[in-house]
């Protein structure tokens, strides 16, 4: 494993959200002396680990960035607006402008690595089984939701910025991230398990491409870590193939509530999807709606995604299955360890 140095300075960014608060933890049991940056610094110190200093910060001001990378090696962004509705402004300015923000703040301090966390969305969530890895190409045109476009376009700027002003960057792309604390996909399909309404989308039988975050926060550590990282892309999911049937009927046991009988064509349901957007705009929903064309997408996709480079390169072995997630979010749920 190799991970940053004990003794190594880092930023971290979204440390208060699901994968930043996992990805501080790992680095500071490395003895890596971590800084976060947080719009609400008084939960940032509520949250982090001991001995972890917390600065005040937002991507759209480029001074406190600046101030926030000041003697800092290493710098890991795991902060992005994750979702399935709003504007495309509202992506745009964290995504993308946040980034470029970033990336000048790191060249002007002399950052020597930046990581970069995107999404295996921006390969476009295909439906016909293909094996993808790092040289597969992007979605072309660019993905038609505006998270996914804004990760690409976010990836891009990292990818470009490799070896300016000194700056190695580093990214890395993972798949649906789940796990204890998860607040975007899993609330979602559990709610609809407990009520029975979870359908099954064709046979249910696309493999899907899981990161659970106690495999996904170890790997940007290692990417973080190891010297063969600069200037790479990297796959980091859970390495195992498990299909849309077979993750709801484990999940639904872990709730002891019958699986989903129901199976949906995938051209009705996208229908659906759309003509529930189309009534959110509508009426102005500024939240997002319970059914979205990007959420039958990601449910429906279905390709095996290769991580053997972040094996060999990094030395990523994800030790968590997906039996063993389950587990681990039935005692999360119970009160006992997450």
């Amino acid at each position: 494993m190799t991970a940053p140095s004990p003794g190594t300075t880092a930023l971290v960014t979204g440390a208060t959200g699901f994968v930043g608060s996992r990805v501080v933890r790992v680095l500071a049991r490395h003895g890596v002396r971590v800084r976060v940056l947080s719009r609400r610094p008084d939960t940032a110190r509520r949250l982090a680990p001991p001995g972890v200093e917390v600065v005040a910060g937002d991507l759209a001001d480029p001074a406190s960035l600046r101030a926030a990378v000041t003697a800092r090696e290493l710098v890991i962004h795991a902060a992005a607006r994750v979702s399935d509705w709003g504007p495309r402004s509202a992506f745009w300015d964290s995504n993308v402008e946040g980034v470029a923000n970033l990336l000048d703040a790191c060249r002007e301090a002399g950052v020597r690595r930046l990581v970069h966390l995107s999404s295996l969305t921006v390969l476009g969530l295909p439906r016909d089984g293909r094996v993808v890895d790092e040289c597969s190409p992007v979605a072309t045109p660019a993905p038609g939701d505006h998270y996914s476009a804004s990760k690409l376009a976010g990836e891009r700027l990292v990818q470009e910025a490799h070896g300016s002003a000194g700056l190695e960057t580093t990214v890395v792309r993972p798949g649906a991230i789940w796990g204890p604390g998860d607040p975007n996909v899993l609330p979602r399909v559990l709610a609809l398990l407990r009520r029975g309404t979870m359908p099954v989308i064709d046979r249910g039988d696309n493999v899907l491409g899981l990161s659970h975050v106690d495999n996904l926060a170890p790997g940007i550590v290692l990417a973080a870590g190891a010297p063969a990282a600069a200037g790479r892309l990297y796959h980091l999911t859970d390495g195992e193939e498990v299909t849309a049937l077979q993750a709801l009927t484990m999940l639904a046991a872990a709730l002891r509530v019958p699986p989903p009988r129901r199976s949906v064509p995938y051209g009705a349901i996208y229908a659906v999807a759309a003509l529930v957007e189309g009534l959110a705009r509508l009426f102005r929903r500024s939240s997002a709606p319970p059914l979205s064309r990007y959420g039958v997408r990601f449910v429906a996709c279905h390709c095996r995604y290769d991580i053997s480079r972040a094996r060999r390169e990094l030395g990523y072995a994800p030790r968590i299955t997906f039996v063993d997630g389950v587990r681990g979010l039935r005692l999360a749920s119970a009160g006992g360890p997450e």
